[in-house]
């Protein structure tokens, strides 16, 4: 996996920092679990945070703090947790699927977010086209399986992509697989057309 489309620095910052929502967050770190690039760049913002510390006044501390952490440590288990090798689509806890169409499903994450974000899977089959929309606040996508295209580009495996309010646009599925992204938005989108309108309320985004 090789994206070509990446986060921003100053998102990539806010993210190393902890000042992205949880559910964008996660799309964000779906991106860098297949991106090198970005897992280096977060590196550095984060050994920066740590040599910025370093510049701040001592805080005083007990007399026998070492000794009660040290033993709190000592309570605690030694063996690590078993790694989890599985792709991310895999380990995501996802809520039942809602069909809202012949090859398009959708799937809530259950991840603590705000409760007027969505944060889920969609899943859309080779050559389909999702109903044309727009956005009332942020959205992050992370590409996990197939391509899209849309007004910004080509969107591959890997790949990430964010648009703000008023974007509108109709995404079209590429590849000859299903594609499947993980989204958080913000608000609810706005769906254009009939059909569209009933396909979004079934599948609660």
């Amino acid at each position: 996996m090789s994206p070509r489309h990446h986060p921003p620095a100053d998102l990539l910052a806010a993210y190393s920092s902890g000042a992205l929502a949880p559910g964008f967050a996660l799309v964000v770190s779906a991106h860098l679990e297949g991106c090198a690039a970005c897992r280096a760049r977060v590196g550095s913002y984060e050994a920066a945070s740590g040599a910025a510390l370093s510049d701040l006044p001592e805080a005083g501390v007990e007399a026998d703090a070492l000794s009660r952490v040290m033993a709190r440590l000592d309570q605690a288990p030694r063996v690590a947790p078993p790694v989890d090798a599985r792709p991310l689509i895999e380990r995501l806890p996802l809520k039942p699927r809602r069909w809202v169409a012949p090859g398009v499903w959708t799937a809530a994450v259950d991840t603590p977010h705000d409760p007027n974000d969505r944060v889920y899977l969609l899943s859309v089959a080779p050559g389909m086209p999702t109903a044309r929309h727009e956005h009332s606040g942020a959205e992050f996508c992370t590409v996990l399986k197939g391509a899209y295209r849309d007004d910004l580009g080509t969107f591959g495996a890997g790949d990430f992509a964010a648009v703000e309010g008023a974007f509108n646009h109709q995404p079209v599925v590429v590849s000859e697989e299903a594609c499947v992204c993980l989204f958080a938005t913000e608000g609810r989108l706005r769906p254009q057309g009939l059909i569209g309108r009933l396909a979004f309320a079934f599948a609660d985004v």
